[in-house]
């Protein structure tokens, strides 16, 4: 996925991504909830060398006291310190556990010594660290070897005292929440990355051309009144729809341009995205521009043509390879555009060696020297490989990709198998468009209508009508 496709896919699932970044701000909130709020009390120490008496003594004696400064710390969290801690101050707690909630560290290049006590209640964290500071103080005082004259080489006094904080030290609720937002905002970025590479489904005319890599013949806008009404009539002509497939058409007249008798064979990946529907309307468009089409339902494991077109489903495709119908007599008129149609019959029990039997493809042959356009409504690419075997003698294949309801990777395996039958892909039509694209295409044919009913219109002929026009 390169940049442009990755910001696309970010302003397309833009809601998933702020569902997720809610989720993780309600997280943090609910973990500063509930979780138990800890104080942090800190009291200092500071070590100094006793009996250094000259600037080569006080050096030394630094040097000394923070050397020392840094064993006692360690000292400060053992249970030598911490025992008359925890008697003094009566706490219900052991040395270990203690221990876990003490931390005593020196500043660098310092003879400080720093304790810091967290704890849930803050009267109690101060209590617990000047009682380990004064505990520390007694214990060094106790282990140190003292000198000749009985006097300690060191000292430890308080310079801070533990003080109860006012606000908890943890949890930080600002920080959770914005952690919390953050993890959210990467779960979110994460997940849609992860549907789109897996599980995404086609959405554009782009990501066609992007995936198959072949030419978009023509986009059919979605639209609620077709799912009652999928097939285009003479009072529809005028419909944006009407006018999508007549965009197809004019395409289709530039495919296999040295055959004075076309086929075309149609089909999708998948059921559902509308292959037969667009099959009817691409032929009835062709039809009413005065060419002679025939429309042939070779989808036989499923066949639904004649319940769109109200037509007998007794006889047909099935009826004239068994022998029992000739093929005129199979073929209904439909339309007031002359559309011919051969339906598929009965259902035969091996659909794929029918279809690809030498008596079908004559048929089809027959079919296509009779007729200026044969359009061939086929089954599916991904449950059968019926439409790869009837691309492959006629020409190549017309993929309907239905937006919104073929997966990208179900695209890829219908390409992957009719590249392996060798058969071409002569183009695609993206089908269930976006209605965005719809209104974005109306826009520009009224901003064309404002425009063209703002130009003079010429009344004469030549170039005196002109002249006359622009005067």
């Amino acid at each position: 996925m390169d940049q442009r496709a990755f910001w696309t896919l970010l302003r397309r699932r833009w809601l998933t991504v702020v569902a997720f970044l809610l989720l993780g701000g309600i997280g943090g909130s609910a973990f500063v909830l509930t979780t138990t709020p800890e104080y942090s009390a800190t009291s200092e120490l500071f070590v100094a060398a006793v009996g250094a008496d000259n600037s080569s003594d006080l050096n030394q004696g630094s040097n000394y006291s923070q050397q020392q400064a840094r064993s006692y710390s360690v000292v400060a969290t053992r249970q030598a310190v911490l025992e008359p801690v925890i008697t003094a101050l009566g706490l219900e707690t052991t040395p270990a556990a203690l221990a876990r909630r003490v931390s005593a560290t020196v500043p660098l290049n310092t003879s400080l010594i720093t304790v810091t006590v967290m704890d849930t209640s803050a009267n109690r964290a101060a209590a617990t660290a000047n009682a380990i500071a004064t505990s520390l103080t007694n214990t060094v005082v106790r282990l140190v070897p003292k000198r000749s004259d009985g006097s300690s080489p060191v000292r430890l006094e308080t310079v801070q005292s533990a003080t109860a904080p006012t606000k908890p030290a943890s949890p930080n609720a600002r920080l959770a929440v914005l952690f919390g937002l953050l993890l959210g905002l990467v779960a979110g970025i994460a997940f849609i990355v992860v549907r789109e590479l897996t599980g995404a489904k086609v959405r554009s005319a782009e990501q066609i051309r992007q995936t198959a890599g072949v030419p978009v013949l023509g986009t059919i806008s979605y639209e609620r009144s077709a799912l009652a009404h999928p097939i285009l009539t003479r009072a529809s002509s005028s419909s944006l729809r009407a006018e999508e497939f007549r965009h197809i058409r004019t395409n289709l007249g530039f495919l296999q341009a040295g055959q004075p008798h076309k086929a075309f064979v149609v089909t999708s990946s998948v059921p559902g995205e509308g292959k037969s529907t667009t099959s009817v309307n691409i032929a009835s468009v062709i039809a009413a521009s005065g060419s002679r089409v025939c429309l042939v339902e070779a989808d036989l494991r499923k066949p639904s043509l004649a319940g769109y077109l109200d037509l007998e489903d007794g006889v047909g495709f099935t009826t004239v390879l068994a022998g029992q119908a000739s093929l005129d007599d199979a073929i209904q008129r439909w339309g007031a555009d002359g559309l011919d149609v051969l339906l598929s019959g009965a259902v035969p029990p091996n659909p794929s060696e029918l279809l690809g039997s030498g008596r079908s493809l004559a048929l089809l042959e027959a079919l296509r020297s009779r007729y200026d356009v044969v359009i061939i409504d086929s089954p599916p690419l991904m449950p059968v490989t019926d439409a790869a075997i009837l691309a492959q003698h006629f020409g190549g294949a017309i993929l309907v990709v239905g937006c919104g309801r073929v997966e990208v990777r179900e695209l890829r395996r219908s390409i992957d198998a009719l590249e392996a039958s060798g058969s071409a892909i002569l183009g695609a039509v993206a089908n269930l468009a976006p209605a965005e694209l719809k209104r974005r295409y109306k826009r520009i044919h009224e901003r064309e209508a404002d425009h063209a009913a703002e130009r003079p219109q010429v009344t004469g002929t030549g170039l005196a009508a002109i002249q006359e026009a622009r005067s």
